[in-house]
């Protein structure tokens, strides 16, 4: 904005970076698939899959951002896993888990699992594991001294769960965000668009006003555990197969039949993947499993699966390339291999006696 100073010109700025991030995401597939063990095909097959999805890139918020350090992130999974590790590539793995935490710090449940599995399947040693445990925690350290100066108090990074779950947890509530926008429950509970909560925030300091929500949140859960379990069920379904959002600022995928495809396909593709390409099931897994975690108690909108949408379509697709090879293969191995005699078969009208056959 600093730079560019007009409205229009800041716009068009804006579009063509997060269209130059979700470009570089795509092209990059078929390098991580077959950095995984999966074969660059499979990874061409998933970028096929997102362009005929119709996904475009999330202009406001920084999901086509995260989603691309995810994928920077997956290739420093897969070589965590390996013995060796330079200190360039530590110190790599730092700024890329240190920038995701302040985009997205859900990514913190998935970089904790990350570590427990590196202690006890790496072959690293215990100071590079003590590292790249570490490394990402300090490189958001001033942003987290910064929020001690500012709330005199410990808040870590970005922390606004008690808003998000008394949003999402109350009698009004629905599963998605559309539904709680267009009915109005959204309006009247969120100090963004609700007067009166904004003026609860300015009269208690917004740490102390997401303490006060999560209380809520957690009173509302503990008298209504049928309707938070139905609401549950229903933000989990709809953040694996997302209705057409209306609201593209929240994100939106206009042919969501190709997404819910690939997503099916997630439990065969897993096996597959675990038989053959151990290291990518790990990866793949960890991402699909702890990243959505949190998102099963909040308001469903697109944009949070957003950052994640690459594994589900590179799993559906490694799927896909394994069954058509299979196929490929099964037909070469007809064609090219001669049939063989059976036992007293005739070899030029002469019938060849069992004991003597070749």
């Amino acid at each position: 904005m600093r730079i560019f100073r007009t409205d229009s010109a800041v716009a068009s700025a804006l579009v063509w970076a997060t269209l130059l991030q979700l470009a570089l995401q795509l092209m990059l597939f078929p390098v991580l698939t077959k950095r995984l063990g999966l074969g660059s095909g499979t990874g061409i097959v998933a970028g096929s899959a997102w362009i005929l999805s119709g996904i475009p890139p999330i202009y406001v918020g920084e999901s086509t951002l995260a989603a691309l350090l995810i994928i920077c992130a997956a290739f420093l999974m897969e070589r965590s896993l390996r013995t060796e590790i330079t200190r360039s590539q530590l110190l790599l793995w730092g700024m890329v888990w240190g920038i995701l935490l302040l985009l997205q710090p859900v990514v913190t449940v998935v970089l904790l699992a990350w570590t427990f599995v590196l202690h006890f399947r790496s072959q690293h040693s215990r100071l590079q594991k003590l590292a790249l445990a570490t490394l990402p925690l300090v490189m958001v350290t001033p942003w987290l001294i910064r929020n001690f100066v500012v709330f005199h108090r410990p808040v870590f990074i970005r922390d606004k769960l008690g808003l998000e779950l008394a949003v999402s947890n109350n009698s009004c509530a629905q599963g998605l965000f559309d539904a709680n926008d267009r009915l109005g429950c959204f309006s009247s509970t969120h100090p963004n668009m609700s007067s009166q909560e904004a003026l609860k925030v300015r009269e208690m300091g917004e740490v102390e006003y997401n303490h006060v929500g999560l209380n809520e949140a957690l009173h509302w859960i503990r008298r209504n555990p049928n309707q938070f379990g139905t609401l549950t069920a229903e933000r989990m379904r709809d953040f694996w197969f997302p209705p057409r959002a209306s609201n593209n600022n929240n994100g939106t995928v206009w042919n969501p039949k190709v997404l819910y495809a690939f997503t099916l396909l997630g439990i065969p593709r897993l096996f597959l993947m675990w038989r053959n390409a151990p290291d990518a099931a790990y990866v793949v897994g960890f991402w699909l499993m702890f990243f959505p975690v949190i998102y099963y108690v909040i308001q469903v909108m697109d944009r949070r699966r957003y950052p994640i949408l690459w594994a589900s379509y590179v799993g559906g697709s490694y799927f896909i390339s394994e069954f058509a090879h299979g196929l490929v293969s099964g037909r070469t191995d007809e064609t090219s291999q001669p049939d063989e005699l059976a036992p007293g078969a005739m070899r030029d009208g002469w019938q060849l006696p069992r004991g003597d056959q070749r």
